[in-house]
């Protein structure tokens, strides 16, 4: 029998996600639940989710409800749900993919000192099927519950689970904004191939490879980062050069306070969120 797993919310993690379960063998019956009328219609038409507007419709076929909002909507979202996943008779599992929320404060919102919850923080790369999505379950997740949660996730990229729930925040710091990261490195590549010459299709172009590439290729290899960037670093070479003005700049650092700066934040928005629910 297919488990039900129902949405609430239907931004753009929501639409990654179902992306991807809807492209696979149909192991779950998908529900959603989300104002935007449009965004409904996309959803059914498209998708075919079984969608509406008020998540009351479907919460007590569900087996597995994941919480798509932005952090800021949980203190109002988790007193609507209270008084309705103590009436149930069925315990759902419930996953909240929103950064800064921790299991604490959901069980809290709920009014439950034990409740099956698992946080996942994915990032928008799953969008295309290539997110890395980071889990962790409290003790109270069943195993049977964490493979569904692995199968859902993996349908839009790959999964890793973390040993605690604090590590949350440090994966938001390498994967869930790095992709901001990313893009503002590449923007400076484009930028500074167009003021040596190229034009700026060839320049955008060369820089998007040059990272799918690098990405895919340490994928493939079984070296170390260090080695790998060591092997393109030619005796007294071009990459030589441009990687000891890194250095000599403390490009590290600035890396390392960027990741420092996120994770910190995270940290915030969970007290900040936390002490309004």
């Amino acid at each position: 029998m297919k488990k039900a797993v129902g949405f609430i919310g239907g931004g753009n993690m929501a639409k990654a996600i179902l992306s991807g379960l809807s492209q696979k063998e149909r192991c779950f019956d998908l529900y959603l639940c989300d104002r935007n009328e449009e965004k409904r219609t996309y959803f059914q038409q498209t998708l075919g989710v079984t969608t509406s507007a008020d998540y009351r419709d479907f919460i007590d076929q569900v087996d597995i409800l994941i919480l798509a909002i932005k952090p800021q909507g949980f203190p109002t979202l988790l007193a609507e749900l209270k008084p309705i996943l103590h009436a149930l008779k069925e315990k759902p599992l419930i996953i909240s993919i929103a950064a800064g929320i921790s299991i604490e404060a959901i069980l809290r919102g709920i009014d439950a000192t034990e409740y099956p919850i698992i946080r996942v923080m994915p990032n928008t790369p799953s969008t295309i099927g290539l997110g890395a999505s980071a889990l962790y379950a409290n003790e109270a997740v069943s195993k049977s519950a964490c493979d569904d949660a692995d199968q859902i996730f993996a349908s839009c990229g790959i999964t890793t689970w973390l040993a605690s729930e604090e590590l949350i925040s440090a994966a938001v710091a390498v994967s869930g904004s790095s992709p901001a990261y990313l893009y503002y490195l590449m923007d400076i590549m484009s930028r500074v191939g167009v003021e040596m010459g190229l034009t700026p299709e060839n320049s955008r172009v060369l820089t998007q490879q040059a990272v799918l590439g690098s990405a895919r290729y340490s994928q493939l290899s079984d070296l170390s980062f260090e080695t790998l960037k060591r092997n393109v670093m030619s005796p007294q070479g071009t990459t030589e050069q441009a990687i000891f003005s890194l250095e000599r700049n403390h490009f590290d650092k600035i890396v390392e306070e960027a990741m420092r700066a996120a994770f910190n934040r995270d940290q915030e928005l969970s007290e900040l969120i936390s002490e309004k629910i």
